[in-house]
């Protein structure tokens, strides 16, 4: 038996069990395997049967190509619409940390840091005190300007008014940096213990006002006083008297003769 008879009868046998054509179809007989000239031939027919991915890798050869180029896109931040640009650069205003303190300022002492004191022995607990906190001030190397109430009549005066106790006077130490009030030697002290003293002491100030502030430091003192803040009046020399036409008093001094040291009031 040929080769070709066999594959004649295999696909004899593989038309007569597919389903009969539904009425109406073309009733035109298939192409026979034996004979050329028909649609198709025995080599086509069993190529395809035989090996279907040739009519697969035929046809994907006539279709249109795939486009296999792809991008990368990066996933979207939510948040990154709401945070502004103008926001973001805007710097947050610095809050000052004496805003919770009395405003009460006395002369000259809008950018300053300044101490009342005294140097009387009057009383010991008061001139300890006043003692206790010179020497913090001194050690945390801040600049301040101390006026010495017990030296000049005026500067009593002037602390009463400053912290507002004219009927009840306060007696110093009293600490006012930059036109707030600190209080006495327990709030000063209480506030160092905190850690919090010298955070409010170091606060920027402007340039305007701290060359108007006393270099006063443990580093060393005024030349013309030696940081006692007064000097012997250069019109009386001490004395009180003036002799202008006729003997008089002195306008120029306080009771003790002394003058506040200009050097310390309005340093270089």
């Amino acid at each position: 038996m040929t080769i070709k008879t066999l594959k004649a009868r295999i696909l004899q046998a593989l038309r007569s069990s597919l389903p009969a054509p539904a009425a109406g179809a073309d009733q035109s007989p298939p192409a026979s395997p034996t004979k050329p000239g028909r649609a198709s031939d025995d080599a086509s027919f069993f190529d395809a049967h035989e090996n279907p991915a040739k009519i697969l890798l035929a046809d994907a050869d006539d279709a249109d190509p795939i486009d296999d180029d792809w991008e990368l896109v990066e996933e979207e931040d939510p948040d990154a619409n709401e945070k502004s640009p103008a926001s973001s650069s805007r710097p947050e205003p610095e809050l000052d940390p004496l805003r919770e303190f009395p405003a009460r300022c006395p002369p000259g002492g809008e950018g300053a840091v300044v101490l009342y004191t005294t140097t009387l022995r009057g009383v010991r607990k008061t001139f300890e005190d006043c003692n206790e906190v010179r020497a913090l001030l001194e050690n945390l190397a801040v600049p301040f300007q101390e006026r010495d109430v017990s030296m000049d009549r005026g500067l009593r005066e002037q602390l009463w008014a400053a912290a507002g106790a004219r009927e009840r006077p306060v007696v110093p130490p009293r600490l006012f940096v930059r036109g707030r009030d600190l209080g006495g030697a327990v709030q000063v002290l209480a506030l160092h213990d905190d850690g919090r003293l010298l955070s409010l002491l170091q606060h920027p100030l402007s340039a305007a006002a701290s060359r108007k502030t006393r270099a006063k430091t443990k580093k060393g003192k005024c030349e013309a006083c030696g940081g006692v803040g007064f000097v012997v009046c250069g019109e009386c020399d001490g004395s009180r008297k003036v002799f202008d036409g006729g003997p008089g008093r002195c306008g120029g001094c306080n009771e003790n003769g002394l003058v506040m040291c200009a050097l310390c009031l309005y340093p270089s």
